[in-house]
């Protein structure tokens, strides 16, 4: 079961990510990042009574809060990406980084992953080569693998601190997540002189992005709790499948032969280490 939640945690990902990337192509990435954490904090905040008996003050808060700041920041740049670069180059970036760090945290903490998921992370070296190397197009390219990367470990950090909150404080980790990344956010657009709210036509498809991204958020948290973090991060960050299908149905982005050989070593890297 915590794989299956895992699994639908990165369908909710991958699609959460497609639409709030399409929006940044019409609004700046913080205004619509802004926009859906705020959506996010509404929606979390009405469910989080049920899945605990009160509302209770302790670590778990802390290391929720830090998660929202390091993933809403993640989120801007990843959206930022996906808008401005190639989405078949950034997400599996993202992917692959967003899943080594987690795993390497895990053995740092004691999980041992087996052989096999060691030979998957060294898979995703050559796997990011390959992205990040074109003929065509190369400063867009290597752009979109860098933005990929920092959104990866941004999304790794996310993992790693929502995984040390405690099984009883339910969904409260999540409503503080919320909280820090729109005041996060918040600060951040003002300072730069952005918007913070977006235009009205570009809410429902925000609402739309937010609403997926926050069940990915509840899914992963779930199954986090009853699973190790190396092998449900892994089989969450999957989430590009699903991003880079869509770009290819709606946007119609081709991929060069390098990149296709770059996609296949990421998705072989991210199979092995669940393997693992």
């Amino acid at each position: 079961m915590p794989l299956l939640l895992a699994g639908l945690s990165s369908l909710a990902f991958g699609v959460a990510d497609f639409v709030g990337g399409f929006v940044t192509r019409r609004a700046a990435a913080i205004t619509v990042v802004w926009g859906g954490q705020v959506v996010g904090l509404a929606a979390v905040a009405a469910v989080a009574p049920a899945f605990s008996s009160g509302f209770a003050a302790d670590p778990s808060l802390l290391w929720g809060a830090g998660a929202g700041a390091a993933g809403s920041l993640g989120l801007v740049v990843f959206y930022h990406a996906l808008a401005t670069t190639r989405i078949s180059v950034a997400a599996p970036v993202a992917a692959v980084v967003g899943t080594a760090l987690p795993v390497l945290f895990g053995v740092a903490i004691g999980e041992r992953p087996a052989p096999i998921a060691w030979a998957g992370m060294l898979l995703a070296i050559p796997a990011v080569v390959s992205l990040s190397a074109s003929r065509r197009d190369s400063g867009p390219v290597v752009r979109a693998a860098w933005l990929g990367a920092i959104a990866g470990a941004a999304f790794a950090c996310f993992g790693i601190l929502i995984s040390r909150t405690g099984s009883d404080s339910g969904m409260w980790p999540l409503v503080a997540a919320r909280v820090a990344s729109v005041i996060t956010l918040g600060v951040g657009a003002l300072a730069w002189g952005r918007p913070v709210i977006a235009p009205r036509v570009h809410w429902p498809l925000i609402t739309v992005s937010a609403l997926l991204d926050i069940a990915g958020n509840v899914l992963f948290l779930v199954a986090v709790r009853r699973e190790l973090l190396s092998l449900v991060a892994v089989i969450m960050s999957l989430y590009p499948a699903t991003t880079l299908a869509l770009a290819r149905i709606v946007l119609g982005e081709r991929l060069t032969g390098r990149q296709w050989v770059g996609v296949t070593l990421a998705a072989g890297a991210v199979v092995l280490i669940a393997l693992g």
